[in-house]
């Protein structure tokens, strides 16, 4: 059963969704939990567990229910705090825990969970009812008829059962946030092609949009994809979903059929822009199955930009890993030429790439210049040798590529500390 009152949660939770997941986790623990809000105040029980006998008498008294809900708004305070569980016991004494209900830094409530013990009742817990009874005015036998009825559960239990709501919580908000983020661009989408159609309804007759022009911008828009160029993409995009919306006014299903045929559009550029041709098919089988779940054109505009920008960056991360592999085909040319007189255009024309290009990729990907990393092989390469007895300094200095001996002591010294004679002396 779910009791649900209005209160600054809603907006945040779909009612059934709650009494879904929640309810699952009652179901799965036994353990029955309540949502309450900042003031500590209960305005969801999801799952069909009522309140135990002891938690029922204790709530019937006015001055114990005050108590209850005092308990739960500081316990929810001190989750919010720390941004995860709090454990505490109640005023009557039962081991309850709090998981924050957080929202983009803004304290929503928390989910009480427990009310349960973790040993059999002792005879100071007796005493502590006694002391309770008195000062609520409760008939003492009536609370220690109930003892019997509440869980008993270990704190490894309790622990657990914790976190696991904690996740379920996260879960829930993340979900729910997604959707109204997307509700609300949506609502702004709507608004912003709405504004278009008007605009060009005042505006003079030339402003009419051909098809030619949305072909135009439609071939455009396809070589910025191609090219990688993600903001004039969008740029181009925008102004051509905007087209299409407006020249497709009464016609909803028109648009949608021209948005489809861009998608594939899309992933067709994409592909020869540089993106894995199997990913970018399960991007638009993606694409296609939440299509027909989606009945507005906004929905289906929203998502359409959502899989530009999901093509977009795999021709980044492609290229990305294009570049690694230059940068390691260099590194590697470079651990087999060290010894030769060796630049960087050596290595450039080695991999038929610019020196420029390759000098920012070593910055880029090794944040250093493509000399450091040369000079850095040549001396580790000179550490190896100098282990070697029947190697003279000058011989190690000509063999890892220094063509002058007191150029290689200051490199050496300035990598190393020491002068090569110094380490080699260290050796022996």
């Amino acid at each position: 059963m779910m009791v649900m009152n209005r209160s600054s949660l809603d907006g945040f939770f779909d009612p059934s969704y709650l009494e879904n997941i929640l309810g699952n986790f009652t179901q799965a623990t036994g353990l029955r939990i309540e949502a309450v809000n900042y003031r500590g105040e209960t305005f969801s029980i999801p799952g069909s567990l009522d309140r135990s006998p002891f938690c029922q008498c204790i709530r019937n008294n006015p001055q114990g229910n005050k108590r209850c809900i005092d308990s739960y708004k500081r316990a929810t305070s001190e989750a919010v705090k720390w941004d995860e569980p709090y454990f505490f016991r109640c005023h009557a004494g039962l081991v309850i825990w709090a998981v924050p209900i957080l929202s983009k830094d803004i304290t929503l409530g928390s989910i009480i969970c427990g009310q349960v013990l973790l040993w059999k009742p002792d005879r100071f817990f007796i005493q502590e009812l006694q002391d309770i009874s008195k000062g609520l005015k409760i008939d003492p036998e009536e609370l220690n008829q109930a003892v019997p009825n509440l869980s008993i559960i270990s704190a490894d239990q309790a622990q657990a059962a914790a976190n696991l709501l904690f996740v379920v919580v996260s879960h829930i908000l993340k979900n729910n946030l997604r959707a109204l983020e997307e509700e609300k661009a949506y609502k702004v989408l709507q608004q912003q092609l709405h504004d278009q159609i008007l605009k060009r309804k005042k505006g003079p007759r030339r402003t009419d949009i051909s098809y030619e022009s949305i072909l135009k911008d439609e071939r455009r828009f396809l070589q910025y994809i191609r090219l990688g160029d993600k903001s004039r993409a969008f740029a181009t995009l925008e102004n051509l979903i905007i087209k299409i919306y407006t020249k497709s006014t009464g016609e909803p299903q028109l648009a949608k059929d021209r948005i489809v045929e861009l998608a594939a559009l899309t992933s067709r550029a994409a592909v020869e822009g540089g993106s894995d041709a199997e990913q970018a098919v399960t991007i638009l089988s993606s694409f296609y199955k939440k299509l027909e779940n989606m009945e507005r054109v906004e929905e289906i505009i929203y998502f359409i930009k959502q899989i530009v920008d999901e093509f977009l960056e795999n021709i980044f991360i492609l290229a990305d890993k294009k570049h690694l592999s230059l940068v390691k085909d260099a590194r590697s040319f470079i651990l087999h030429n060290h010894a030769q007189p060796l630049t960087i255009a050596d290595a450039a024309q080695h991999l038929f790439i610019s020196p420029s290009h390759l000098s920012r990729l070593f910055r880029q990907q090794l944040d250093c210049t493509f000399n450091d990393y040369l000079t850095r092989v040549r001396v580790e390469k000179a550490v190896e040798l100098l282990k070697k007895p029947e190697f003279s300094v000058k011989d190690v200095a000509l063999a890892v590529g220094f063509q002058n001996q007191s150029h290689f002591a200051k490199v050496f010294r300035k990598y190393i500390g020491v002068t090569p004679l110094v380490y080699r002396n260290s050796l022996f």
